[in-house]
């Protein structure tokens, strides 16, 4: 799931464009966007990582792809646009040091092409004197629509804009109003049923990897048009 939203406008509805076209008409729109310093900057330096990734790689193969075995899923079968589901029952947890930030057995999986899940979790299950409002640049996604960021900060340690909720989701994806989702890759950690999960990778998505999903997975250098 593009968990975080995409920091530019909606190129995939300009008219009959196919998805070999975005990557030329993207860096074209970041050329001049980078000409406005003063107002786009900070789009770059929040995910620099994605923003310079450079290059364009292929789409895997159907050779390349991870086949799932008993319990798995391929993110390639996922749906785009993507679909959110209640992971019921299923325990997660996240934390800053020894500090629980959440914990929750009620988590939506957002679920999206190419990328693993991206966890909500309501925010009657997050302590939420921990998180502060970030002074990070809203973002707004083609699909869930515009996100807002926070810090987490315990007192002892502070995750900048680590977590972000849609306080106005779009219409397809209301049943994330009112939860947060949490990035593992900038101070915290997260468990799924005791399972540590890994972050995707970048500094753009917020997927988290546990081991019954299968790739490969967005992220890596390259793979901005998967």
């Amino acid at each position: 799931e593009s968990a975080i939203s995409r920091s530019v406008p909606p190129f995939e509805r300009v008219g009959q464009m196919t998805h070999r076209h975005l990557p030329l008409l993207l860096l074209a729109t970041e050329a001049i966007a980078s000409a406005f310093k003063p107002h786009c900057m900070s789009i770059f330096d929040q995910f620099p990582k994605h923003m310079s990734s450079g290059g364009f790689r292929p789409r895997p193969s159907k050779e390349e792809m991870v086949k799932p075995k008993k319990g798995q899923e391929s993110v390639w079968s996922f749906p785009r646009p993507p679909v959110c589901k209640e992971a019921k029952g299923r325990k997660v947890v996240v934390k800053i040091g020894d500090n629980v930030v959440a914990e929750t057995t009620r988590a939506y999986r957002m679920m999206e092409t190419s990328h693993p899940p991206t966890w909500y979790i309501p925010k009657e299950d997050i302590n939420m004197k921990l998180l502060k409002p970030s002074n990070a640049l809203k973002t707004t996604c083609e699909f869930k629509g515009q996100a807002l960021y926070y810090d987490v900060d315990d007192g002892k340690s502070k995750a900048k804009m680590t977590c972000w909720e849609y306080p106005i989701p779009s219409d397809d994806q209301k049943i994330i109003k009112g939860s947060i989702a949490f990035y593992i890759n900038r101070g915290l950690d997260a468990w799924v049923d005791g399972e540590k999960a890994k972050p995707q990778e970048g500094d753009f998505y917020g997927g988290w990897i546990t081991k019954d999903v299968v790739g490969p997975f967005k992220g890596s250098p390259g793979t901005r048009f998967w």
